[in-house]
């Protein structure tokens, strides 16, 4: 049986990419500056493997750091790991990859498809192992897992007609369909969000709002209970006090504050969402804003969370203004089973 594992559960190294395309603009090197942080500050933790495109290799070299880092030559041609690079899983004792067919999002006016975007298979011959491919197009990003076969996900995402078009299918015979594709991949129970089929790019990926941070306890971003009535949020998070683990346990939710959007920050595509963060084997890197009361609120709640681990903050402000954090920004390589 096929299962993906919880964000916390020990890894060989984490997957990134050394790789900015040329839409970032008069950005790009403020871009490669804060992606040199964040693979610095999690290989003070974990080793890191970066893919770069091959003529990019001088420059991954003389900008990271040489310690815990490995650079893989490769047909890559964006940073976020997370929903372009298949997800690593285990069947058995064997690590697989899943496929989830990324297609660019759906290929929105913001982002069109590349070729880099085919990742996989380049992945499944470095690493040695298979590849299991998801009968329906998703991206890492839109599901959050407990290890223990709950899956949370949002229908603005997966019912986007650019990715997965309805063919005229009701929404209750659409969630059984996903349901039953995702049985296989170790999905015992889906939870379903509402999501925001407007937010750019991504339609709504649940790593834009929340994380596990153990099998029956969710770290959640989200406004104050008085806004939250008015706002898209509100029905998921009452989704998800209703809901319970395989085991019919309940989940105990801690609400995390987003830093308030202030003069400067691109609030259109900018992914402002501390819930974004990457665990390591003995740390969370976790995003922050300069908003210092609720960078401190959300400090706080992350050790409160994550007792045995440090806590490190980065400020990513122009990675962010592009629609994704630390957590789009890699995906985790399990160790091997014994």
């Amino acid at each position: 049986m096929i299962r993906i594992p919880a964000e916390w559960e020990p890894h060989e190294f984490c997957l990134m990419a050394w790789a900015v395309h040329n839409e970032w603009g008069a950005d790009t090197d403020a871009v490669e500056q804060e992606l040199c942080g964040v693979i610095a500050t999690i290989a003070d933790y974990d080793p890191v493997v970066v893919l770069t495109p091959p003529d990019r290799l001088a420059a991954a070299r003389a900008m990271l750091p040489s310690s815990n880092v490995t650079i893989v030559p490769a047909p890559v041609d964006d940073i976020w790991m997370r929903d372009i690079a298949p997800t690593c899983a285990t069947r058995g004792l064997d690590r697989i990859l899943i496929d989830w067919n990324f297609n660019g999002w759906g290929a929105p006016r913001e982002r069109p498809s590349r070729p880099g975007d085919r990742i996989a298979g380049f992945l499944s011959t470095y690493l040695e192992f298979p590849i299991v491919h998801a009968p329906f197009i998703a991206e890492g990003g839109g599901f959050a897992t407990n290890g223990g076969g709950v899956i949370i996900t949002t229908k603005s995402c997966l019912f986007s007609e650019r990715r997965n078009p309805a063919f005229g299918l009701d929404e209750t015979i659409r969630m059984s369909v996903f349901e039953h594709g995702l049985r296989p991949l170790g999905g015992r129970r889906v939870i379903w969000l509402e999501g925001d089929a407007d937010e750019p790019i991504t339609n709504g990926h649940v790593d834009g709002f929340l994380m596990f941070s153990s099998p029956t306890s969710l770290l959640l971003e989200a406004e104050d209970s008085m806004q939250m009535e008015r706002s898209l949020r509100a029905r998921d998070v009452a989704t998800l006090r209703s809901s319970s683990d395989c085991n019919g346990e309940p989940f105990d939710i801690t609400i995390i504050r987003p830093p308030r959007i202030r003069s400067g920050m691109k609030s259109h595509l900018g992914a402002y969402c501390y819930a974004n963060a990457y665990v390591t084997n003995s740390a969370v890197i976790v995003p922050c804003f300069g908003d210092s009361d609720r960078d401190e609120l959300a400090l706080t709640t992350f050790r409160n969370a994550f007792q045995n681990r440090d806590i490190r903050m980065l400020r990513i402000d122009h990675i962010v203004s592009g629609g994704g954090g630390i957590h789009c920004l890699t995906q985790p390589i399990l160790q091997q089973l014994l």
